[in-house]
């Protein structure tokens, strides 16, 4: 009489069973692709329309050209230029946005008031020259230093001037006012804010690029 089968070694599994497990195998349906990651929404500030961005850009810059003067006084050297005293004037060494230092009495002097702050000052006219000087309070030394204005800001003085013509003041057309006590380097307002309107340069640019891109 023949013996009982060979005994199959432990763990392993029948042929039958491990056929009928790599057809199940093989009749399973394929698994679904993953869903594509979600897309990355940019912030709405980084999806403007080229429109506004143009008119953004254009605020921007204009701003930007504003502030320009501010922020060269800023970095202006902090050597004022000399232009002299009585007699050995050397105004043609002035420059616009620059600190410079001017020595001489005030003729034909205009007292003002600021109406945002109410601070007292004093706007006069170099002797011999057509050099104002606006400094603050109502009196002091010979001695004059700060900011050589740029042209653009002798508006804010026309009053001044009119009433200082009308006093009889010899000022010629091409006169040029110092801000007494203003110095570089005190005055952070507009570099901050000229770095703000580069930012948000930068960030319409690349709006107005990419719309036009899209």
């Amino acid at each position: 009489m023949s013996g009982p089968g060979p005994t199959p070694p432990p763990g392993s599994v029948p042929a039958g069973q491990e056929d009928a497990f790599f057809e199940r195998r093989a009749g399973e349906p394929e698994p679904a692709p993953l869903p594509p990651p979600p897309r990355r929404r940019e912030s709405p500030l980084l999806t403007r329309s080229p429109i506004f961005a143009v008119l953004a850009l254009c605020i921007s810059g204009w701003l930007l050209v504003e502030l320009s003067g501010d922020v060269r006084y800023f970095f202006a050297p902090r050597a004022p230029i000399d232009l002299g005293g009585p007699g050995a004037y050397a105004l043609e060494q002035a420059r616009e946005n620059r600190l410079v230092q001017v020595r001489g009495d005030l003729a034909d002097a205009v007292s003002a008031t600021v109406s945002r702050t109410g601070q007292a000052r004093t706007v006069g006219r170099v002797a011999g020259t057509n050099l104002l000087v606006d400094r603050p309070g109502r009196g002091g030394p010979p001695v004059y230093e700060g900011r050589l204005l740029p042209a653009g800001a002798r508006g804010d003085y026309a009053e001044v001037v009119a009433a200082m013509r009308a006093r009889g003041a010899p000022l010629s057309d091409a006169w040029l006012v110092l801000r007494d006590g203003e110095r570089p380097r005190e005055r952070w307002l507009p570099v901050l804010g000229s770095a703000m309107l580069l930012l948000l340069v930068a960030i319409n640019l690349r709006a107005l690029v990419k719309g036009l891109l899209s």
